[in-house]
């Protein structure tokens, strides 16, 4: 199955008032977050499913489901110039791409 990988964004991060629901619905797709900081107002998720449904677990139970944003992480996305997800490049590296297959990665 091939999977995909998903940076995942709370806007105003732990200053959310609905960020603990935040936090509970990534932490069960367990995200990974991209620092030694924790999940404050992002995390990567390695998942199946296509970036609406992402989204859609993500912000379950939030009354404001906009300050949840989604996108997928790429090869261009990485690109150590002028990538958008270049600082995510050694944990993709390093904790992803060894477990599974990440064709828009590849």
């Amino acid at each position: 199955m091939n999977m995909h990988l998903y940076e995942v964004c709370l806007g105003r991060g732990r200053s959310n008032p609905e960020h603990n629901k935040f936090y509970e619905n990534v932490l069960e797709l367990k995200a990974k977050q991209p620092d030694f900081g924790g999940i404050n107002n992002m995390c990567i998720i390695s998942h199946h499913m296509d970036p609406k449904t992402i989204h859609v677990l993500c912000s379950a139970g939030m009354k404001n489901k906009s300050d949840v944003t989604v996108e997928e992480i790429t090869k261009e996305t990485l690109n150590p110039e002028n990538g958008i997800h270049k600082m995510h490049t050694d944990l993709v590296e390093k904790y992803f791409l060894p477990h599974d297959s990440y064709p828009a990665i590849k």
